[in-house]
């Protein structure tokens, strides 16, 4: 998880973006502020340019532009009162904050002390890690077939799965191929790619489906997913598909925008 420094820092770049765009805007709106009478069930518009000013001057409807010029002075000037307070008590936050998080204590560690320990905090970065240096069984399917290497060193079975586990690789997404799924009654299934979404730390199935004109592959692979389901895999919630047939060949291009933006990589 990212600390609440970091996050501090990111909101208080944002309050300060957000801040000087209404300050800039500021300058352009017209002189006065907008008072807003309901009565009768009909909403008057005053524009009052003295303070304490009583009234103030009746704008028709015909001065719609008007109209939305004050109302959204009045906005900006209550949202740069907001943001002015917020980022005073962020500086404020920022001076209390300590300077060694409980993260920091296992990241801290002489590189040969930490595989004797267990850590119960550590950072995104080395969650990651230490995800990635858990082993597993791997497939014994028909091992010979993957033939396909990939930037990460790993052998895969396709020339699509090798060009999808370099766009996770690329990106920077932590990953695990062809990967056993304990699909209850004793049976293990094994999903192309688990995926760890570090910002969420939880684990994100990618089964690519290279040949649906198949039909035998494809009752294979609807029995997989149906298996998935039993045991909380679904499509839309952490199951990702991809999917192509002669003549249709993955798009690499959409796949790679569409994954960075997923895993907040854009």
């Amino acid at each position: 998880m990212k600390s609440w420094q970091e996050w501090l820092n990111k909101r208080r770049e944002f309050l300060r973006k957000v801040k000087k765009m209404a300050e800039n805007d500021l300058d352009k709106m017209p002189e006065g502020k907008l008072r807003v009478s309901t009565s009768k069930k009909q909403v008057r518009f005053y524009q009052i340019v003295v303070r304490n000013g009583q009234g103030g001057m009746y704008l028709p409807s015909e001065n719609q532009e008007s109209i939305k010029q004050l109302a959204q002075k009045d906005y900006i000037l209550d949202l740069i009162k907001a943001a002015t307070a917020e980022i005073r008590k962020i500086n404020s936050m920022m001076k209390c904050y300590p300077t060694k998080t409980v993260e920091d204590v296992y990241a801290r560690l002489h590189k040969a002390r930490k595989p004797l320990v267990t850590p119960y905090a550590v950072d995104d970065k080395t969650y990651a890690e230490l995800w990635l240096a858990k082993t597993y069984a791997e497939n014994p399917y028909l091992p010979e077939e993957r033939k396909f290497a990939t930037k990460r060193g790993e052998l895969v079975r396709s020339k699509s799965e090798a060009m999808i586990a370099d766009a996770y690789y690329d990106l920077g997404i932590p990953y695990k191929y062809d990967y056993p799924v304990d699909v209850g009654n004793g049976r293990v299934k094994y999903v192309d790619f688990a995926l760890l979404d570090v910002a969420r730390r939880t684990i994100i199935y990618h089964e690519h489906l290279g040949m649906l004109d198949h039909p035998e592959y494809l009752a294979k692979n609807m029995q997989k997913l149906q298996d998935y389901q039993k045991v909380g895999i679904f499509v839309g919630k952490n199951l990702l598909l991809t999917h192509e047939i002669d003549g249709f060949p993955l798009n690499m291009n959409y796949f790679r925008k569409n994954i960075a933006e997923l895993f907040g990589k854009a």
